[in-house]
């Protein structure tokens, strides 16, 4: 119950990040140039890797707190916590901005800014999605994209500046305004309540977390490697492209990163091997059934953002990408972090990112084109797919599995490439709903069972 209580809560808050995504998405690739489009991109791809300078320590916290209620919080120790981190960034921030200033560059300086802000943001995601406080969580998640949306529409409808920086700079007020928002709740909440710096237990964070922290950071290489071979090695055309199928390749992210962000308490506190397997179906199914926004998109690019239609090759190959990557990041990854298998999950994500760079350069080798990435791209998260079944032997791949992604890409394919998109949506979900009906009937039932029971319950 609590588990379905909370992914509607998410999913709530995440619906509207949707709707957001979409307007963002394509309004303002819509609004700019394409050269000016690729910078403001250039610019959100550096953000991407702003993680990476807590060196682990919210990793650690998230760990530590994971499965944990707020009352079994001592609240002297995160308040000092909190105030390290805090410090800690700032002089992070600090030292970037000397280096962007040094480098006559103002991508990087822009990013330095970001640093703090953004961080602080999320440890607080962090910390209240261990202990399974999604209520204040899904909070946290719609306000800076409410506010993004809001400054966007009036640098589009009010100031028409049809230049990068000032989505940049709209990009950087909109995380401090949330981090002082943030701030404030917190030590409102814990007013009175005194501040305890265990360095010790800081020290552990970042011993525990580090591991993570590569991880994450090969894990980010992992999804963003394609996007730096077409920065690096592709025309600006080509990285707007790809970065216009990456955008709408997250709205949808959105929805399954519902699902992945909540599943981590629920697995620190139990892992019962037929719920696993179950897990698993159901989001192999929810993946599958993702893959077919593709054809809304492709409505809206050929009639309202036409100089984007190149991209739409890229979009329908990234999107077959989507079974494998919500199993990735909604079991697999969160079942490593419950189990405390810091330094295997490393190992994995090492191995996978070493793959999808291998697989990146033979497509630039060999090809040189946007959709041999993406191609490379997807093949990757499917190898990742089947790879980490070995460290959980219950979750490895049935014949029915694999007879379900082999009628995905043969339809897929054949809808994408041969038919109008309305007959090809039609065709796609048919035909998969009846595949899903075939292999997975009693499954089906008893979801829709449970789904009805949970409704009159929290009805009664």
């Amino acid at each position: 119950m609590q588990l379905k209580r909370d992914l509607l809560r998410v999913f709530n808050s995440n619906f509207i990040n949707l709707i957001i995504g979409v307007i963002n998405g394509f309004l303002i690739p819509a609004f700019l140039s394409i050269d000016e489009y690729a910078h403001l991109k250039t610019f959100t791809l550096y953000l991407s890797y702003v993680g990476i300078l807590h060196f682990g320590f919210i990793d650690g916290i998230y760990l530590k707190y994971g499965g944990k209620t707020e009352e079994d919080i001592d609240i002297k120790r995160l308040k000092g916590e909190h105030k390290f981190m805090a410090f800690f960034q700032l002089v992070l921030t600090v030292i970037t901005i000397v280096f962007g200033l040094l480098l006559k560059d103002p991508i990087l300086i822009a990013f330095s800014t970001a640093i703090l802000p953004i961080n602080i943001q999320t440890l607080y995601k962090f910390l209240y999605q261990a202990i399974g406080e999604f209520k204040i969580y899904s909070r946290i998640m719609i306000l800076t994209p409410n506010l993004l949306l809001f400054f966007n529409l009036l640098l589009i409808f009010v100031f028409k500046w049809n230049n990068f920086w000032p989505f940049v700079i709209a990009n950087i007020l909109s995380y401090y305004i949330v981090f002082f928002g943030l701030e404030y709740y917190f030590f409102k909440k814990y007013k009175g309540i005194p501040t305890v710096v265990a360095f010790p237990e800081i020290k552990n964070h970042f011993r525990v977390g580090i591991f993570i922290m590569f991880g994450n950071l090969a894990s980010m290489l992992f999804y963003s490697s394609d996007r730096w071979f077409v920065k690096i090695f592709l025309t600006t055309s080509d990285f707007a492209y790809y970065s216009f199928a990456i955008s709408l390749m997250s709205v949808i992210n959105v929805l399954i990163n519902t699902v992945s962000m909540t599943f981590y308490p629920y697995l620190a506190r139990r892992q019962e091997n037929d719920k696993l397997v179950l897990m698993k179906k159901y989001l192999l199914i929810l993946g599958t059934l993702a893959c077919g926004s593709y054809f809304v998109f492709d409505f809206i690019v050929r009639n309202f953002i036409e100089k984007y239609v190149p991209s739409l090759d890229i979009i329908s190959i990234l999107f077959l990408g989507f079974p494998a990557m919500i199993i990735i990041n909604a079991i697999y990854v969160n079942l490593y972090k419950a189990l405390k298998q810091e330094r295997k999950y490393l190992y994995t994500v090492l191995k996978m990112c070493s793959v999808a760079i291998t697989l990146n350069v033979i497509a630039i080798l060999t090809f040189k084109t946007n959709f041999a990435i993406a191609l490379a791209t997807t093949l990757a998260f499917y190898i990742w797919f089947f790879y980490s079944t070995k460290d959980f032997r219950v979750l490895k791949p049935t014949v029915g599995e694999i007879s379900y992604l082999i009628v995905l890409f043969v339809i897929f394919y054949v809808s994408t490439n041969y038919m109008h998109w309305l007959i090809g949506m039609l065709v796609f979900y048919i035909t998969m709903f009846a595949t899903t009906y075939i292999l997975y009937q009693k499954d089906l039932i008893n979801m829709f069972k449970e789904l009805f029971a949970w409704k009159k319950t929290k009805n009664a």
